[in-house]
């Protein structure tokens, strides 16, 4: 009995032992499963927040690409509108249209006064826009791309947030380019990462104001984060996660961000804690119902076992909902993203946006290759790529991530600018880069030739020893150019430019006016343009010529803007000048008064032949004709031939101090110009020649019609009578004469009026001897005359203003030619 009480005592302690046991076993199992799902929790928590920060850097490059292609677009609509305002509508239009559908709702242009004055809605409104934050932050300065918060706009009847840029004509502010993006096709875009209905996809403003929501979206228009959030609180910050409820719905969500450079946008990314924890409540609950239903050790074992095999099957497909997410964001994404090895440094994954942009078809291509594949052998400093690869990586191990500009090349040899965004992770035990590229080719090349083009500019003003300057009236400092610098002969490293130390540079004798010039300018509001002297502190003297222009904001003065120019050598070249005209003022009069006299002894020298010649040749021939008179029956034949030859002689030297006489007064007699009929003087003077010859000769004449100048009638008189006269007299010998008086047209189309006859002509060999004094080109048996009528002409027409010329042949004739200025100079 005592043995069976024994045993059925032990057996009740044994079953005792066993409900113990399986109690105390199913509550240590109990427990540890509970702690095992708390562990589990904070795993997958964990998870979420890392993967919350990887879709966020995701996104935010995404984004970032966005607002790069936005500001791009910016660029080219401010350059087509500065090119040319009437033309802007239709390139306005089709940029736009290039745009994503919806993205933009229409682009404005806002002028230096803050009037709306166009918009691609084709809307007239004058709406004035000089009080908003962007317009104002745009016209603070710089030359950036403003975001600006989220407005409700009643041209499209939507939430949209403006993105601008400034537009500066020769670097001035002239007025804001601005797309209006739409809150809401943004926020289509942010939903379109697909992830579930709890979570949140969020764009905000550097301050918490939200730009775009990819849930909620009209909701949250207007409203702005806690200041608690990070990112609000320090600025600095470029990404991180945090846990909190929804601002807008209350879901407690694990939310991983990151801060867009250089706009300060920030991307957050919310994974709700219900959508993170759904794939595992349902085994949670069946680990509960395993674990009630444990009543012996062997389900004990059996349930331990479901419970690792269970832990294990959530591990993995957490793990596995978290590659699939991945791979889905990495593939569908329009960023370039490259993973590599950091052990082995190469390329271990990469998407097709980065083969496209490195010029690969396939990602075989490219898995398992150096970055050194994608790269030219040294960047742009000379360094070997290689090399420098090593050095951004060690900075990107230090810091979390590091961004830098790379020159990189194409299978084809092409090479191009990319921006580099390089972040280091670590993932199952191995050190990962992961690295997205923008291609700033274009961005680069502008950069280049603004620098070119102000290294141009500044060689110009060198050249031209011209400099620029710029008087702020709220400081009174100057901003000078280089060449400025160099006209005033001062450091720019110890010389400080203001209103006051530029006036000190000022002659001391041109202060007042300078000043007095420039206010003058300035109150009236007009520009100045004026000459003054610089002391420079080597005790030189030095003329510069000052413009400029000064600027209002309304009553107030902005600012002055202008050119100095070094007019030193030309102020000096002016004075010589101006000493050479006074001295050769002084020359003139002198080579006058000489004259004068020369003139005075010249009519002394004409009087003494007038006279003292004429009466000692009057007797030479009176006393031959007296001599051949009374003994000319007592001289022999040979001596009458001397006397006769005496008496011609005598005769001959009477009409060349005649003609020299003539000549003479001819040069000094004043023109009387006025319409001359050089036909109708053509023909008295050929009556007059004539005369009573006319039976003797047979001579036929031609004289045009209606030959009509400009001249002095008695000086003409005297031209034809030469002319014509030797016309007449040269073909004394010609059988059948013809003399023609005419006009013609010389080799320069300007007309002329030559008198041409058959006569003797002359050897054009001596042609040079035509028009001077006393030159023959016949003998005086031959033909008479002093050699002084072809002279006389030449120098009456060249009194005219007019031009002389001869030609002839012996025996054929000649022909004179004389051409006359539409009004004759008088002279």
């Amino acid at each position: 009995m005592f043995r069976g009480l024994v045993l059925k005592t032990r057996s009740r302690l044994l079953v005792l032992a066993v409900m113990l046991f399986t109690v105390l076993a199913a509550s240590v199992l109990w427990l540890q499963a509970e702690r095992s799902r708390d562990q589990l929790r904070e795993q997958v928590m964990l998870q979420a927040e890392k993967r919350s920060l990887h879709l966020a850097d995701a996104m935010a490059g995404q984004v970032g690409v966005l607002m790069s292609m936005l500001d791009l677009e910016l660029l080219d609509l401010r350059r087509e509108w500065l090119r040319d305002p009437v033309l802007f509508d239709p390139i306005a239009r089709t940029v736009l249209n290039a745009l994503p559908a919806g993205l933009v709702s229409h682009a404005s242009v806002v002028d230096a006064d803050g009037y709306l004055i166009y918009n691609s809605l084709g809307q007239e409104d004058l709406t004035y826009m000089g009080d908003r934050a962007h317009f104002l932050a745009q016209k603070a300065g710089g030359d950036e791309m403003h975001i600006g918060k989220p407005v409700a706009s009643r041209l499209v009847e939507q939430w949209v947030f403006i993105v601008s840029r400034p537009i500066l004509r020769d670097g001035e502010f002239s007025g804001v380019i601005q797309m209006m993006v739409s809150s809401e096709a943004m926020a289509k875009k942010l939903a379109a990462l697909q992830l579930s209905d709890q979570d949140v996809v969020a764009l905000m403003h550097s301050d918490g104001t939200f730009l775009a929501r990819s849930r909620g979206n009209a909701g949250a228009m207007g409203a702005q984060v806690a200041s608690d959030r990070p990112y609000v609180q320090d600025p600095s910050l470029k990404r991180g996660s945090y846990r909190v409820k929804g601002h807008v719905d209350d879901v407690e969500r694990t939310y991983g961000w990151h801060r867009i450079d250089p706009h300060g946008l920030v991307v957050a990314i919310g994974l709700s804690d219900a959508a993170v924890m759904a794939p595992l409540i349902p085994a949670m609950q069946r680990g509960r119902v395993v674990m009630a239903t444990l009543a012996a050790l062997l389900f004990i074992c059996g349930g331990l076992i479901s419970v690792l095999l269970m832990r294990v099957a959530r591990n993995q497909a957490a793990a596995a909902a978290s590659e699939a997410v991945r791979l889905r964001l990495f593939e569908s994404s329009h960023v370039p993203i490259i993973v590599m090895d950091a052990r082995t440094g190469r390329i271990i994954d990469c998407n097709m946006a980065a083969c496209r942009i490195y010029g690969y078809e396939r990602r075989s291509d490219v898995l398992g290759a150096t970055p050194a594949l994608f790269s030219t052998p040294t960047q742009y400093d000379g360094t070997p790529s290689k090399q420098m690869a090593r050095v951004f990586i060690a900075q990107a191990f230090q810091t979390g991530s590091n961004v830098f500009d790379w020159r990189h090349q194409r299978p084809d040899g092409t090479q191009w600018d990319g921006k580099v965004n390089l972040m280091c992770f670590e993932s199952e035990g191995r050190n990962l880069l992961q690295f997205t590229v923008q291609d700033i080719t274009e961005s680069r090349q502008a950069e280049a030739a603004l620098k070119d083009s102000e290294a141009r500019l500044k060689e110009a003003q060198r050249l031209a020893h011209v400099g620029s300057w710029e008087l702020s009236s709220a400081t009174g400092k100057i901003l000078w150019s280089d060449e400025t610098y160099r006209i005033f002969e001062v450091d720019p490293a110890t010389f400080e430019v203001t209103y006051e130390s530029f006036i000190s540079l000022t002659h001391p004798e041109d202060r007042d006016w300078v000043v007095n010039v420039y206010r003058e300018a300035t109150r009236a509001r007009r520009p100045f343009d004026f000459v003054h002297r610089l002391l420079l502190p080597n005790g030189r003297v030095k003329h510069v010529r000052e413009t400029g222009v000064s600027e209002f904001e309304k009553d107030r003065l902005v600012r002055s803007v202008g050119t100095v120019q070094d007019i030193t050598q030309v102020q000096m070249a002016e004075e010589a000048l101006k000493r050479l005209n006074e001295e050769l003022e002084q020359r003139v009069a002198d080579r006058t008064r000489e004259m004068t006299v020369l003139n005075r002894d010249l009519e002394a020298f004409a009087y003494s032949v007038s006279h003292d010649l004429r009466t000692p040749l009057r007797s030479i021939d009176g006393y031959a004709s007296l001599l051949d008179a009374d003994f000319g029956d007592q001289i022999s034949g040979e001596g009458r031939s001397y006397l006769e030859r005496i008496q011609r002689s005598a005769r001959r030297m009477g009409q060349l101090i005649t003609d020299m006489l003539t000549m003479a007064h001819l040069s000094r007699a004043d023109l009387q110009c006025e319409r001359v009929d050089l036909s109708e003087l053509a023909r008295s003077v050929v009556a007059d020649i004539v005369g009573d010859g006319e039976a003797v000769r047979s001579v036929e004449w031609h004289i045009e019609d209606g030959l009509i100048v400009q001249a002095d009638p008695g000086l003409m008189r005297v031209v034809l009578q030469n002319l014509l006269g030797n016309a007449w007299k040269y073909t004394g010998q010609t059988p059948q004469a013809r003399i023609s008086f005419t006009r013609q047209s010389n080799d320069d189309g300007k007309p002329e009026f030559c008198v041409q006859d058959n006569g003797a002509g002359f050897d054009m060999a001596y042609a040079d001897q035509l028009f001077q004094p006393f030159k023959r080109l016949h003998a005086h048996h031959e033909f008479e005359g002093t050699g002084v009528g072809l002279a006389t002409v030449h120098r009456i027409i060249e009194r005219h203003g007019g031009q002389m010329r001869g030609e002839g042949k012996v025996g054929q004739g000649a022909v004179f030619c004389f051409l006359l200025p539409a009004t004759a100079d008088r002279g």
